[in-house]
């Protein structure tokens, strides 16, 4: 597993994204799906966190690859909202549930992590 922490400003967001891509290579297949949901988690850290930073692993695991993002974050617990047509925001753990094989979340001393796994697709049959 790699680990790189980041600063919760919006402009980090673009970094994450590049660190996902520096592991994966823009021709894993599940490298799109990757660093959309990465993009999506960030953002999220970005509104949501109490402090000041957030990290994110990339894991490859057999069949595919585990991504998680953690911080000191809120007291709410997360899950995907049902946003109305006019709502500029709250799809983005939406586009998790709908997009990743699998997700969760851990809270530990204060600490969240949202992890999400994706399938390579040409192994999703096996």
């Amino acid at each position: 597993m790699f680990s790189q922490p980041f600063s919760a400003v919006p402009s980090e967001v673009k970094a994450a994204r590049a660190f996902v891509t520096a592991l994966l290579g823009p021709e894993h297949p599940c490298h799109d799906d990757a660093i959309l949901l990465t993009s999506e988690l960030a953002g999220n850290v970005i509104r949501h966190a109490r402090h000041g930073e957030f990290a994110v692993a990339v894991a490859l695991v057999p069949g595919g690859v585990k991504i998680t993002v953690g911080d000191r974050g809120s007291s709410a617990i997360p899950r995907p909202r049902n946003p109305g047509d006019d709502d500029t925001s709250g799809r983005g753990l939406a586009m998790v549930d709908a997009l990743a094989t699998r997700w969760g979340f851990q809270r530990a001393t204060g600490n969240t992590s949202v992890w999400f796994h994706l399938t390579d697709p040409r192994n999703a049959d096996a």
